[in-house]
């Protein structure tokens, strides 16, 4: 059982480190240790594509992958199993838990310097490694968190364990689970900085190569969502309200969080969506946005490439157009007014339907008409039946009628010549955590104050002018337009997956229906007049689910190294 990673310790050290150093070599020096811990954020996930050139989107309602072959239609058919698993981080998380315990086990042990070096005084780097202890708990309660909103209980360990003694851990329960993540967050979040390069400063900083670790507001938010998991129907069936009202204080104390704890300014701030600040930008770097600005609590290291434009844009402009957004999401959109568009006063038209729509829609999602450029290409959109990037037009055109638009950039080129994007996988967005605050308190309190201000503090930013939230809703129809709201704000951010798992949907008739109809929309082109006509009822997949995949199978593999590892139900 991959528990912990199996691999010697030389295998886990950074890649610009020799890979022929022993163990002792590497416990024998400050660097060569802190190095070790650096390759654990290396374990983190990222959702570009990830699973067989698709986003996990694909296995929601939210896209498609037109990509027959690839696997995450498994998902949706019902081929996953034990034999033939999907998204299988079960070996990536426990090596990246298998580095932190080694890490935290050792570091204490490595001699100081005998005079002071780069890495500074012994007090200096004793802050250090309090420090990367604060980090190390932090990814350990992530990696924790990635394995559990999957599969439920697992096994815990603090310990780099033998293979003989991970044989014989059994799993935990998944309330044991979250308090063991909770724990690790505060503890985290008691040795961290809330601010890399505020003061007091960090001793050892380093302005390049610190910034983007993780810091106590990244614990505190990691917390608020590991509460909001906990809370939810999926791990809360007797519904404890407490773990909502936790939940929503969490996500309360990130809010209102400032670079001092005697106050000063606040460390997370939404942006400002404009014609050059986009839900795309947001994930990249420009003379606008920096690197890791003030909406990313936590997020991956950048890399330039060109790779998501080439996997996701549309395939005439010399891509591959894999991820193809429904015709469900796209009807979650609802007008600039605020108001949904099955609302007979809300002004939609059928037939110019992308026409006043929430700013997020186009930041979200390419449609029919739109002027888009990439690759050097920029030309009017045609996803009409006959367009040129319609159904048909090639074998792995859009099936939907749309094509992905948020993370894909204008300027990226790769033929004739190479402009690459750098950019981030954000793994905690501030947005989200005003969603947390809104989701945790409606249910623990009822739609209050509170709710509404999260709610029109993002539709605000959003660009909604006036800012609209329905007043005097229920608190079950404040949870559907919440649900609804958290949907488009982090659409293709892999939440969409796991949260109507957490909620669990798939138990509502008239939801599990919506959930496993995936619609595209029939766009037909009138020759005389140029008029289009759209037919939203176009079904082009019906789905499967079975109670059983609330969570993951276990996989054979690991079942068979394993003494003591039982299957989730029903696998």
């Amino acid at each position: 059982m991959v528990i912990v990673s199996l691999s010697s310790c030389e295998d886990l050290l950074d890649p610009d480190l020799d890979g022929t150093l022993s163990e002792e070599a590497v416990w024998s020096n400050n660097n060569l240790a802190f190095g070790f811990l650096n390759n654990a954020y290396n374990n983190l996930p990222d959702g570009y594509n990830r699973i067989s050139n698709a986003m996990l989107a694909a296995a929601t309602d939210d896209a498609v992958s037109p990509d027959p072959i690839s696997k995450v239609n498994g998902f949706n058919d019902g081929r996953w199993s034990p034999f033939n698993v999907i998204d299988d981080v079960w070996n990536k998380n426990y090596e990246g838990i298998r580095k932190v315990n080694t890490f935290l086990e050792k570091v204490d042990s490595v001699p100081l310097p005998k005079k002071s070096n780069a890495l500074g005084t012994d007090e200096s780097i004793l802050n250090t490694r309090k420090r990367m202890k604060g980090e190390a708990r932090f990814l350990r309660a992530y990696f924790y968190l990635e394995l559990v909103k999957r599969y439920g209980g697992v096994p815990l360990t603090q310990s780099a364990l033998t293979p003989e003694e991970a044989v014989n851990l059994k799993r935990a329960s998944s309330d044991d689970c979250f308090e063991f993540i909770l724990a690790e967050c505060e503890a985290a979040a008691q040795l961290l900085p809330r601010k890399y390069g505020s003061a007091p400063a960090i001793v050892g900083f380093n302005e390049g190569k610190d910034i983007g670790r993780a810091t106590s507001g990244a614990a505190i938010a990691l917390k608020s969502r590991a509460l909001l998991y906990w809370a939810s129907p999926l791990f809360n069936p007797a519904n404890d309200v407490t773990r909502w009202e936790r939940a929503a204080t969490a996500a309360a104390e990130v809010i209102d969080y400032t670079v001092n704890e005697t106050g000063g300014s606040k460390v997370y701030n939404l942006q400002r969506f404009s014609s050059t600040l986009t839900m795309s930008t947001l994930f990249t770097t420009n003379s606008i946005v920096p690197q890791y600005h003030d909406e990313i609590i936590f997020s991956t290291k950048y890399n330039n490439n060109t790779t998501v434009e080439r996997q996701n844009a549309p395939i005439s402009y010399g891509a591959k157009g894999l991820t193809n957004p429904t015709q469900n999401l796209v009807e979650a959109f609802p007008m600039s007014n605020g108001k949904p568009i099955s609302d007979p006063t809300s002004g939609y038209d059928s037939n110019n339907p992308f026409k006043d729509r929430d700013p997020r829609l186009s930041m979200t999602v390419l449609a029919n008409g739109t002027e888009f450029e990439v690759n050097d290409k920029a030309r009017v959109l045609e996803t009409f039946d006959g367009g040129a990037d319609g159904p048909g037009a090639y074998p792995n055109a859009t099936q939907t009628g749309y094509y992905l638009q948020k993370y894909v950039m204008p300027f990226a080129a790769w033929e004739g010549r190479t402009v690459d994007v750098t950019r981030t996988w954000i793994l905690i967005r501030f947005a989200e955590i005003y969603l947390n605050m809104a989701e945790a308190r409606n249910e623990a309190f009822g739609p209050d104050d509170d709710v509404y201000f999260a709610l029109r503090t993002l539709r605000f930013r959003a660009g909604f002018r006036p800012v609209y939230v329905p007043p005097g809703l229920s608190k079950d129809e404040m949870r559907k337009f919440i649900q609804n709201e958290r949907r488009i704000e982090m659409a293709f951010e892999e939440h969409r997956f796991f949260d109507v798992r957490r909620w669990k949907l798939f138990d509502q008739p008239s939801e599990r229906e919506k959930l496993l109809t995936i619609r595209g929309v029939k766009i037909t082109k009138d020759p005389s007049s140029g008029n289009f006509t759209y037919d939203t009822n176009n079904v082009v997949q019906q789905r499967f689910f079975s109670d059983k995949m609330y969570l993951y199978p276990i996989s054979e593999s690991e079942l068979n190294k394993s003494n003591m590892l039982e299957q989730n139900p029903g696998w």
